[in-house]
Formats: C-alpha cells, sequence, structure tokens
C-alpha cells in the first residue's frame, strides 16, 4: 500500500465484538494455532475494544514487530483526532500502528474531513504510523479532500464495504483510478463468521445460492468461496471471527487455486448495480 508497507490480504476485524470476548480472538488469532499466519488486526477508536485486544496480544506472547495494527478515528477537528489517535496508542500499549484511517465522513464538514486527515498526517510524520488512509470515502468525499491540497496524497487505502451481496463498483471504480488500495469490509455480508453487514439488511454470503454452488465444485467452504472473490481482486479484507476452525478456512484463500473467470462473473452478479436487493444502504452510499 506504500513503499515497503504491505497490508496482509486477511485482517482480524473486531468491529463486531468477537461474541463478546475480542480478547480470547486476538489471542487465538495471534497464537501457535494458527502457526503465526495470523497476523493484522483491524480495529478503531469507536469500537472501545483497544484494552481488550492490547491484552490478548500481550496473551498470544507476539511482539510488536510480529503483527499488524490498524485503526481507525472519527473526523473531528485537529485537535481531538490527535487526542483520538493518541488514546488508542496508549490503549493499544503501543508507540505506532501500521496503518490509521479516517473511520466515516459521512456528518462531517468538509473541513472537518480535511483536519482529521492534518492529524494523520502528523501522526505519519511522527513514526506513529507506517501509512494513513480512509474508510467509506466516495468520489465526492475523495474530491472534496483532496481539492484541500494534502501535504499526503493520495491515501494507502480506502476501506469500503465489499461482499458478493454488496459491492459499490463506482466507489471501488474511483479509489482505484486515483492509485489508492481498496480494502473490504463486512466481506461475509453477515452469517456465522460475525461480519456486521446484516445489521443493515444484508444477505449472507453464506447463504446465496451461487457461492454454495461453488463451494460446493472447488471443494471448499462457502465463507472461502465469499473472501476468494475479494482477494482475487487484488483486495485485502477485514473479517470479524472468534473461532479457531473459522480462522483457519479465512486464512487458506491460496492452496486451493483461482476461480475460473466464469465463477468470478457469476459472484460479481449477484448484486446487481444500482439495487440495494432490499438491503437499506448505510450513509455514504446514497
Amino acid at each position: 500500500i506504500e513503499p515497503g508497507v504491505a497490508l496482509p490480504y486477511v485482517s482480524l476485524g473486531t468491529g463486531s465484538g468477537q461474541k463478546g470476548d475480542v480478547q480470547n480472538a486476538t489471542a487465538i488469532w495471534l497464537g501457535p494455532g494458527l502457526e503465526g499466519a495470523g497476523v493484522a488486526i483491524d480495529t478503531a477508536y469507536n469500537y472501545y475494544d483497544a484494552d481488550a485486544i492490547a491484552a490478548g496480544i500481550a496473551d498470544s506472547g507476539r511482539t510488536r514487530g510480529s503483527i499488524w495494527l490498524t485503526t481507525k478515528v472519527p473526523c473531528s477537528s485537529k485537535e481531538s483526532a490527535r487526542v483520538h489517535f493518541e488514546e488508542q496508542l496508549a490503549a493499544l500499549k503501543v508507540s505506532y500502528v501500521d496503518l490509521a484511517l479516517i473511520h466515516w465522513p459521512t456528518g462531517c464538514s468538509d473541513d472537518e474531513i480535511y483536519e482529521t486527515w492534518c492529524a494523520l498526517e502528523d501522526a505519519l510524520s511522527a513514526n506513529q504510523t507506517r501509512a494513513i488512509g480512509i474508510s467509506n470515502f466516495n468520489e465526492t468525499h475523495l474530491d472534496h479532500l483532496a481539492a484541500h491540497e494534502p501535504s499526503v496524497w493520495p491515501p494507502a487505502v480506502n476501506q469500503v464495504e465489499m461482499s458478493v451481496s454488496f459491492h459499490d463498483d463506482a466507489q471501488i471504480a474511483a479509489t482505484l483510478q486515483r492509485g489508492i488500495a481498496v480494502q473490504a469490509f463486512s466481506p461475509l455480508c453477515g452469517g456465522d463468521n460475525g461480519s456486521s453487514c446484516q445489521d443493515h439488511g444484508g444477505t449472507s454470503v453464506l447463504d446465496v445460492p451461487e457461492v454454495q454452488d461453488v463451494a460446493e465444485r472447488y471443494n471448499v467452504s462457502t465463507a472461502q468461496v465469499g473472501l476468494k472473490w475479494v482477494v482475487q481482486q487484488g483486495s485485502p479484507l477485514a473479517t470479524s471471527i472468534w473461532r479457531l476452525d473459522y480462522m483457519l478456512e479465512d486464512l487458506d484463500l491460496w492452496s486451493w487455486g483461482l476461480l475460473a473467470d466464469e465463477d468470478m462473473a457469476l459472484l460479481s452478479a449477484v448484486y446487481t448495480a444500482g439495487s440495494s436487493g432490499g438491503k437499506t444502504l448505510p450513509p455514504g452510499f446514497e
């Protein structure tokens, strides 16, 4: 995502709360059961779970240099954004994160978004993060922030909702056209793996007939097919999981080869562009 900064393809996203035990999920993710394959953790100021993540890291025995930490801060004044970021570092018990994002642009003025970006620029300059980016930004948000001519541009990452069941192709195209990497959240759109997408009416990828058909033909799980559709497009992802068996599945996305072009096309066509498919779109997508 930046020279010398490689975002792992699969992150443990903690936004859904890991069935109430983020500490245990973090320890499992970083622990010996995954033989070092669990590396990246994705949190946010508004998840209020940094203390639990810090405890899970301690339980795992992993060193700071062997893991990846992403956090997100809400848009606000520059001073408030700096306070939020510093509080995250303190709660996580680290001196830096690997990636810091603006969490949501919705409900914020252009000036507040820019000031929050300036706060992240300061964190980058102070070596408190290795890269900075955004989340849930559409083309208008991107253009408005760019108009301020920030010192650091483009953002390294735009983290957006992306799954077989929902993908905003215009948002993704606008991101990639500006040289910004796309990272997916809610890549399973709900279901047993704990993604929060269903909270606003999404359909679980695990229940999509086309996904089930492809999974049967490749002899893998429906979750693996749903996640493979994302990463095969070159997009890393953050998925909310809390059990070792789910983690083993979600990290095993490469040993069984690529999805055929026709299967990628089949899965891409599940969601019809311009239609919510019965889903209430979250702020920023309308």
